[in-house]
């Protein structure tokens, strides 16, 4: 049976670059050395070396009508907003604004996830309110920006957790708990989901990263772009959501003597 659009359910599907034309014309670098590594259970399955220009990756998992559409208007509003922050110029960003970049920045997560199809993480109910309202849903998803020193052409990292709320034993199926984090350019997106009743990121920090949130809005933001992470602090943003996880789930001590 032939797939179907993710977000529609149309055939024929196109392929769609995970990255816009616009961008890959915007950052141009040489095909550069890629190795591509991978375990299972500890034993190397895959060792391959190739070189490759960046930005060129493409899935095929919409339909033409998605991507030329709504798909395309999403990522010209995104374009507008982002091009002044390819050369580290922040901006202040208000409420609209920050709507526009946190719709592009989950519809490139939900893009993402299809590279690996059997090992999706973004929440389907996600990915059906994007589509249905052209905007992020209002609960169970936080995003931000920070600012990266671009030494990698382009980062992304995803993770999916089955968390269960407590009193419930039995796993579910998909991932409950989700984050992606990914760049564009010097511009670094985290962004964490769950539809597990009463988790919440909230009153989640990235100290000393100057992290802004743009989901939920907070109202209007500075995004300056002063705050350069590097590549291993990418690394701990990147992580962030699952290390704030770990502590909250942690047993309390015991009590002292």
């Amino acid at each position: 049976m032939a797939r179907a659009c993710i977000f529609c359910g149309g055939t024929p599907l196109t392929k769609e670059h995970l990255w816009p034309n616009w961008l890959r014309r915007k950052i141009q670098v040489a095909p550069f050395p890629h190795r591509l590594k991978q375990e299972i259970d500890g034993t190397a399955s895959r060792d391959v070396s190739f070189e490759h220009p960046p930005f060129d990756q493409q899935v095929r998992a919409v339909c033409a009508s998605c991507n030329n559409g709504w798909m395309a208007q999403v990522e010209g509003r995104a374009k507008l907003l982002l091009e002044p922050l390819l050369g580290f110029s922040g901006r202040s960003l208000h409420r609209r604004q920050q709507r526009e970049l946190a719709t592009w920045a989950l519809m490139k997560a939900i893009v993402f996830d299809q590279l690996h199809p059997g090992e999706q993480a973004v929440l389907a109910e996600h990915r059906q309110t994007l589509f249905d309202d052209r905007q992020p849903p209002r609960e169970g998803l936080w995003i931000w920006l920070a600012t990266y020193n671009a030494e990698q052409v382009a980062h992304y990292a995803y993770q999916g957790l089955k968390l269960t709320p407590p009193g419930i034993t039995e796993e579910p199926e998909d991932p409950t708990v989700y984050t992606v984090t990914f760049t564009v350019g010097p511009v670094a997106v985290q962004l964490a989901g769950t539809n597990v009743d009463g988790l919440s990121f909230d009153d989640i920090v990235f100290p000393q990263l100057d992290a802004v949130r743009i989901w939920p809005s907070l109202g209007n933001v500075s995004y300056d772009q002063r705050v350069v992470m590097t590549t291993r602090t990418l690394e701990v943003f990147s992580t962030a959501i699952y290390d704030d996880l770990g502590k909250r789930s942690a047993p309390s001590p015991p009590p002292a003597a």
